[in-house]
């Protein structure tokens, strides 16, 4: 179970992993540039423990509720985080279908209105999918990605380009990003 005072996104939440979490030496932590930032969250590539990571840090808004159907959540960082916890259970991070990542803040657990924030592998020269990189054989493993998600009792529920990454390598990765709204 998750930790947390009354009136967090903590308390008496399901689905966040207590085996995930870690805490932050933020020492150890070096900026390297802002990637994006979003009336949501802002996004860094950072430097931790000498591995290059992506640092998602969402702004708190304190809503606990969910919306009026009752099963999307409405704090992002929760979304993020539950959907991640998932993803690595079922072992879908592992497969490259989306970046790995090191767990939520548990720094941040026993504050009210503080940022919350997950750690994510970051990845180099990433290419969005768009008309320009899209090809048949590329899609179907896009294809593969989602269905490996839908594995671990996620709905993206954002499938758009540019929650698409086209990772280049040996062989090529083809990542699913951005899990703030998903449905666990």
């Amino acid at each position: 179970m998750a930790h947390g005072p009354e009136g967090t996104i903590y308390r008496d939440e399901e689905g966040f992993d207590d085996t995930l979490k870690i805490d932050i030496n933020f020492a150890q932590m070096k900026l390297i540039r802002k990637l994006k930032t979003s009336r949501t969250s802002s996004i860094f590539h950072v430097n931790y423990n000498g591995e290059p990571r992506v640092f998602k840090v969402f702004h708190n808004n304190e809503d606990t509720r969910y919306a009026d159907d009752g099963v999307r959540g409405l704090n992002r960082s929760r979304c993020e985080i539950r959907a991640y916890c998932n993803l690595k259970l079922y072992g879908i991070c592992d497969g490259g279908y989306v970046p790995n990542w090191a767990p939520h803040l548990e720094a941040f657990h026993h504050d009210s209105g503080l940022p919350s924030a997950v750690l994510i592998e970051y990845l180099p020269q990433p290419l969005v999918m768009n008309s320009v990189t899209y090809s048949k054989d590329r899609m179907q493993k896009v294809a593969i990605g989602i269905q490996q998600i839908h594995l671990a009792l996620i709905e993206h529920n954002d499938p758009y380009p540019k929650n698409i990454l086209i990772v280049p390598d040996d062989p090529e990765r083809f990542v699913w990003i951005d899990f703030d709204v998903a449905i666990v």
